[in-house]
């Protein structure tokens, strides 16, 4: 898999203890004492120089404390988050926390160890129990002008919905407001609440759907402890290696990895069902989305076949549908990019269609636009000399010729030959004929299973963003994409051009700058 965003690694180590007396944490009760403080920097340390030794050979891009209690009061992760957040191949690091630590004395830690600002993401949690939403608000409005990149957020106590509103009255309205389900509440939240908790936070629903536990999507990630016992993520079973014993081989896939089941039946938490190497995850969320910080694309392109609609499934999937619904929420404009022709398009995505404003089909033949009242739309040809050509050539290859026209202009062609020859070897040799036999045809052919499409030399999904971002009035890089074949490459490199990279589907796709 080609892994241009990198993987990224989740730390706890052994601290197990608190500044906050919140009534309900465990945490807020442990006594600190000098030797499990000393226990604890002793083992953040070492993991700091262990990852640093091998993060770039790993293709480790990211990393994040997730303590029990809170860290950031504590030096030493300041400067070990620097000391990584110096690294050439590092592009973020940064910590769940209270919020509670010196702000100016544990930036200048960071930075004195080589850390860059641009670098830094918090995960900051608001305890309505020990401090106010004026001071949490402007702690994070000063982490926010010093250049760190923050989402801010609360448990979804019913008790506490007005001060978590007052909460995002607080915020600038740029830092995204996330809400946790609150797993004591022992009943479901009533509509009213749930619509509530949705209005402050749009991807809420998230959180209440049951994400079944899948190992397979949780290659790319790895929840390391402080004595270095290894998981996928925080809640799932220890891997046979351990950092400090074995890590070579942590990311290879020998039998007994990939049969490892995870012990979990639900991805029952963010940190789990978040670190998936799911389009949608990326999509909202950027190239790390353990982070939980956003992004914002103006326009997202998400191909439909094993993207939208996962290999071997008919229709897009529930959470899928959730995760459309509030992008759209958020302000964003969605399109199709797909090799299928408008109409199969709207078959195969009908529950979602009216979400959509057009898209890019046909491999980039046909593009249209649907703003309020007006209606954009482009084809681009293909010559009818072509089709005299491949009705003497299909005898010989074995395929069948079905047509796209729009007022008697084709502007797509499939040759479609039995499902079990597909087109690997003769695609080429097919191409070559037609090229000498007809000159003129400017066009250019793309396989798909047993399907091999001829398009205009114009037309591609990179040519169809370019359009569409046009007709907006953005820039490709305002844009996000994702998809998962070879059709989709120049697509999200054209948007990856000015975003950064994410990895969907084993090739780079597209995502928006959470900064």
């Amino acid at each position: 898999m080609d892994l241009k965003s990198g993987r990224m690694v989740l730390y706890r180590g052994s601290l197990k203890s608190c500044n906050y007396r919140c009534s309900y944490c465990p945490f807020s009760k442990h006594p600190r004492s000098d030797r499990e403080l000393l226990k604890d920097k002793q083992q953040w340390q070492q993991f700091c120089q262990s990852l640093a030794d091998r993060a770039e050979k790993l293709n480790i891009r990211a990393v994040m404390v997730v303590p029990y209690g809170e860290a950031l009061i504590h030096p030493w992760y300041w400067e070990g988050l620097g000391s990584l957040g110096a690294m050439m191949c590092m592009d973020e690091v940064g910590a769940q926390t209270n919020c509670s630590f010196p702000l100016e004395r544990s930036l200048k830690l960071y930075e004195r160890a080589g850390g860059k600002m641009r670098k830094l993401r918090l995960w900051a949690t608001f305890h309505p129990e020990m401090t106010t939403p004026e001071e949490f608000g402007d702690k994070c409005r000063k982490l926010q002008k010093a250049g760190a990149a923050i989402s801010a957020g609360a448990v979804g106590a019913v008790e506490n919905l007005d001060i978590i509103k007052k909460l995002r009255r607080e915020l600038p309205e740029e830092i995204y407001l996330w809400i946790n389900k609150m797993d004591g509440l022992k009943r479901k939240y009533a509509k009213e609440e749930q619509t509530a908790f949705e209005q402050i936070d749009p991807y809420f629903m998230r959180e209440l759907e049951l994400v079944p536990a899948d190992p397979s999507m949780c290659r790319n990630r790895l929840f390391v402890e402080g004595d270095g016992k290894l998981r996928r993520c925080n809640i799932s079973r220890i891997l046979p290696e351990n950092w400090y014993d074995g890590w070579e081989t942590v990311f290879d896939e020998p039998k007994e990895i990939r049969d490892l089941k995870c012990g979990k039946k639900a991805c029952s938490c963010y940190l789990a069902y978040g670190g998936r190497d799911e389009v949608m995850n990326r999509v909202l969320f950027g190239n790390h989305p353990l982070f939980r910080i956003p992004g914002k694309p103006k326009a997202v392109f998400l191909d439909i076949d094993k993207t939208l609609i996962p290999e071997g499934e008919t229709c897009i999937p529930g959470r899928t549908v959730t995760d459309i619904q509030a992008l759209v929420n958020h302000g964003c404009r969605l399109f199709f990019a797909t090799s299928l022709p408008l109409a199969a398009a709207k078959h195969k995505c009908r529950e979602v269609w009216n979400l959509f404003a057009g898209g890019i089909f046909a491999g980039g033949a046909h593009v249209v636009l649907q703003a309020d009242e007006e209606r954009r739309e482009r084809f681009l040809p293909v010559g009818g000399e072509l089709l005299l050509q491949l009705e003497r050539l299909k005898r010989k290859y074995r395929f069948q010729i079905l047509t796209y026209e729009n007022f008697g202009i084709i502007y797509k062609i499939t040759l479609v030959r039995p499902k079990h020859m597909g087109w690997e070897r003769e695609a080429a040799a097919l191409e070559k004929e037609w090229s000498e036999a007809a000159d003129e045809n400017q066009v250019r052919s793309f396989a798909e299973d047993n399907c091999l499409q001829i398009v205009n030399a114009e037309a591609s999904k990179a040519g169809g963003v370019k359009l569409i971002c046009r007709w907006l009035g953005i820039t490709p890089g305002e844009a996000a994409a994702a998809g998962d074949s070879e059709e989709d490459k120049a697509m999200m490199e054209l948007c990856l051009s000015s975003g950064t990279a994410a990895c969907i589907g084993g090739i780079p796709a597209a995502s928006v700058s959470t900064q």
